[in-house]
């Protein structure tokens, strides 16, 4: 992922095929979903359900990725009947470093912070994204212990 050779901005349609893959092999995952019709440069990762509590009624990532190196990684949940979404994002423009990060509840982009991630996509899935969807996941189950 070091960029296709015109820069221009297309979708790695590969890269996701891949991601899709792997994923697909989690038993955590409910299912996945590449380029669907309402989301087409995106792969759409829904988790399973059954790891969390009565409250959560969905759970998904989606991602879009880029030959030029650029992604947009959301998480989104349905919590309480409300919709909760974070971002992990590498692009340029003017709000904050070209690496940030859009937390809950909402992913403004007043709230976005500067961060700095894994060069490789499959690296930053492993190393930030999925560990904090880990962690999240213990915050809602604590949540739903002392309400």
């Amino acid at each position: 992922m070091d960029g296709s050779e015109d820069g221009e901005r297309r979708v790695d349609a590969e890269t996701l095929r891949y991601l899709a893959g792997l994923f697909g092999q989690r038993r955590e995952i409910a299912g996945t979903s590449l380029f669907p019709k309402n989301r087409q440069e995106t792969l759409v990762v829904e988790l399973d359900t059954a790891y969390y509590p009565e409250a959560i009624d969905s759970v998904r990532l989606e991602i879009r990725l880029y030959t030029n190196g650029e992604f947009h990684c959301s998480y989104l949940e349905t919590y309480l009947g409300e919709q909760r979404q974070c971002r992990w994002d590498r692009h340029d423009q003017n709000h904050s470093s070209v690496d940030h990060f859009h937390p809950l509840p909402d992913a403004s982009t007043a709230n976005a912070e500067d961060r700095t991630f894994p060069t490789d996509v499959t690296a930053h899935l492993e190393t930030v994204v999925l560990p904090w969807v880990d962690e999240r996941l213990g915050i809602i189950w604590e949540e739903s212990d002392n309400p």
